[in-house]
């Protein structure tokens, strides 16, 4: 095949990812009588049978279906070489994207000036999501994330440090009569069943995924909630009830992507990263403290 027979390809990978032409040339920017010409000319030139229409969607055949693995590995290839190139041509001044849950986003925040000076001062952007964006694709420059980095080609990952939480109390509040807040099931199913048999069958108030919104139910609601120890800790208007309980702590980890470790900011800032959580080990793991009343 021709070289330029990438576009076929291309094609032919995004009829297999929908299943659809028209979903196909709606993504291609093309026009459905063009996605289905271009299909028959590629079946024809291979000399197969690569789709059989089903009831709503283009089913890939047996061999259609083995095509369709490689047209996955050419396009991610194209996709990192575009990516590639967009990063090896960015601004010198051009900030340094970093990706974060909510809870780390904040720890990120409460640091951003140390991170900056310890990088040389280049400024940073925090991207607070639970979204994963791609940094392949050069959607962020770097992630911290709770699950380790992905097994595809070109990142890189290491563990540097817990998210530990506990259950906290405003000092003003009587724990023993305060409403309870309960994290929704999206979130931990360990830490929804600690808070429930600290509760001890009483009624839960609400549930609440993000750990900074518990943080604030706590602090203006008076509720008894799971907060992150390094805010928690870091607050003089309230007590922890108990050492961080075994098993709802989440693991930390930096991921970076080939891509933008070529900039030079980007390394800086990584290994600023590196030495934040290090030296914050501590308070991140909600160590060493004396819960300030035992429920």
């Amino acid at each position: 095949m021709a070289a330029s027979d990438w576009d076929d390809i291309r094609i032919f990978h995004a009829i297999a990812v929908s299943g659809s032409l028209a979903l196909a040339a709606t993504q291609l920017g093309l026009s459905e009588a063009t996605i289905a010409r271009r299909l028959k000319t590629f079946e024809r030139e291979l000399g197969l049978l690569l789709f059989q229409r089903g009831a709503n969607r283009l089913i890939p055949t047996p061999a259609g279906a083995e095509l369709a693995r490689d047209a996955d590995q050419v396009a991610a290839a194209v996709q990192r070489f575009a990516a590639r190139a967009k990063a090896a041509r960015p601004l010198v001044d051009a900030p340094v994207r970093i990706t974060a849950t909510t809870s780390i986003s904040l720890f990120l925040t409460m640091n951003a000036t140390t991170i900056s000076a310890a990088a040389g001062g280049i400024e940073i952007v925090i991207l607070s999501t639970r979204d994963r964006l791609d940094l392949a694709r050069g959607d962020a420059d770097i992630a911290l994330r709770m699950s380790k980095a992905p097994v595809e080609p070109g990142y890189f990952g290491q563990k540097v440090g817990r998210l530990a939480q506990a259950l906290y109390v405003r000092r003003d509040v009587d724990p023993a009569v305060a409403p309870i807040i309960s994290a929704t099931p999206g979130g931990t199913s360990r830490m929804r069943n600690h808070i429930l048999a600290w509760a001890q069958g009483r009624p839960i108030a609400a549930r609440v995924g993000d750990a900074a919104a518990r943080y604030e139910s706590v602090r203006t609601a008076g509720a008894v909630s799971m907060v992150p120890c390094f805010l928690g800790d870091a607050d003089p208007l309230l007590i922890r009830l108990e050492s961080p309980p075994a098993g709802t702590a989440d693991e930390i980890f930096l991921v970076s992507h080939e891509v933008s470790r070529q900039r030079a900011a980007v390394v800086a800032v990584l290994t600023a990263l590196r030495k934040l959580f290090r030296d914050n080990r501590g308070k991140l793991d909600g160590l060493p403290h004396q819960p300030d009343l035992e429920a």
